[in-house]
């Protein structure tokens, strides 16, 4: 059932705490009506942390710091990082909520967050944080240096337009923002390679450092590291099993051989760290750790006689997913599936994966165009109760 909710409005200009100050403030709405038996799910955020503490305020779950309906939780299904330039406040906004009402809330690991855990090995030689698209936003490298400097902006600038020019070429894919020498050792080409020789070696340095920065910030001593490490994988409750990515029949056979889903999650939490987790992933355990959070098969009408499997296998009656973008929630098989990623991160929504500035901007040759930023938040959450699901706009 879809449960329309009064047109999002905007009003005037104002400098948002963790947002950029010319952003737009919605108005307040009033909380959405709250029954008993209820889990409230938000989808993927990617670095919008706005717009999760807009979805928040909206379920009129917490009031001065109290949470209002004892029988109520809530549920984050990951991915709050990358393509959007605020995900070290997005982190921080739903870890708040996890500190403050561990009991009420769940926030599991998106297949972004698995990937930042990996790229803190030494191993792993081409990370996730040198792609030129669909990762760490530019901009959101300012967050992670101490007192950032006028010059600092302007190479991040000229970075987001580099990536722009790559865009236009469609070379995003075969594209590293890494030293020459490393992205051809790699068979890959250079985002430097767009400026002149003189001035690669400064902007190399300076890139390599604001990547340091990052993720050192979630290195396994660090606070924020340590609280990804220990995030859920998989979750059931209230007869759902919510996951990032999905469930194949071979990955709820992994979930068994070690004895379930709580095990399943301890498992991956005793190799999170830095040091193990390369090698965790390379085992058939870790690898299904890593297919359950970027798996898409759920996603088709013909996969629903395995799905209805799957969810005898565990117990449940549905299966609740993000990680798979939409404009809006999607159900299939009989309202057992459940595809909970509208584009809740307004990064996301405006200019997928590709790394944009809020005012627009066109490449050289006219033929990719960032658009401005959408000011609203937008898409969908969902309500599980009873047996039943409720989509709120």
């Amino acid at each position: 059932m879809v449960l329309p909710l009064p047109l999002l409005a905007v009003v005037g200009v104002a400098a948002l705490a963790i947002g950029l100050g010319i952003l737009q403030r919605q108005q307040q709405q009033p909380p959405l009506r709250m029954e008993p038996g209820v889990t409230y799910v938000i989808g993927d955020l990617h670095g919008d942390a706005d717009c999760g503490k807009y979805w928040v305020d909206r379920l009129g779950l917490i009031e001065d710091d109290v949470w209002m309906q004892p029988n109520a939780s809530l549920v984050f299904l990951g991915d709050y990082v990358d393509k959007g330039p605020f995900s070290l406040q997005t982190i921080e906004f739903v870890k708040s909520l996890t500190d403050r009402f561990p009991d009420k809330v769940t926030a599991l690991l998106g297949n972004h967050e698995l990937e930042l855990l990996r790229d803190r090995n030494d191993e792993t030689v081409v990370k996730y944080v040198h792609l030129a698209y669909s990762a760490v936003h530019p901009e959101d490298f300012l967050n992670y240096i101490h007192e950032p400097t006028e010059e600092d902006r302007q190479i991040i600038d000229v970075i987001i337009n580099a990536s722009i020019e790559i865009y236009s070429h469609r070379m995003q894919q075969q594209m590293l923002a890494t030293p020459v020498a490393h992205a051809h050792a790699y068979n890959r080409n250079s985002l430097f390679e767009l400026f002149a020789e003189e001035d690669r070696p400064y902007l190399q340095q300076k890139m390599a450092s604001y990547q340091q920065a990052y993720l050192q910030t979630f290195a396994s001593n660090t606070t924020l590291g340590k609280w990804l490490e220990t995030r859920k994988i998989i979750h059931v409750e209230n007869g759902v099993v919510f996951c990032h990515g999905g469930l194949s029949e071979g990955i709820v056979d992994q979930i068994h051989q070690v004895g379930g889903v709580e095990a399943f999650n301890e498992l991956f939490q005793q190799n999170a760290d830095d040091q193990t987790i390369h090698k965790f992933l390379q085992t058939p355990k870790g690898k299904a750790v890593y297919n359950m959070l970027v798996y898409r098969g759920n996603h088709q009408p013909e996969a629903c006689p395995s799905l209805q499997r799957i969810l005898e296998q565990l117990n449940v009656t549905k299966l609740a997913v993000g990680h798979t973008p939409g404009q809006n929630v999607r159900t299939l098989c009989e309202e057992q599936f459940w595809a909970l990623d509208s584009l809740l991160g307004r990064w996301i929504r405006t200019s997928g994966n590709q790394y944009c500035p809020v005012e627009g901007r066109s490449s050289q040759n006219g033929r990719f165009v960032c658009p401005p930023l959408t000011n609203s938040c937008m898409g969908q959450v969902t309500r599980f109760a009873n047996g039943k699901v409720d989509i709120l706009t």
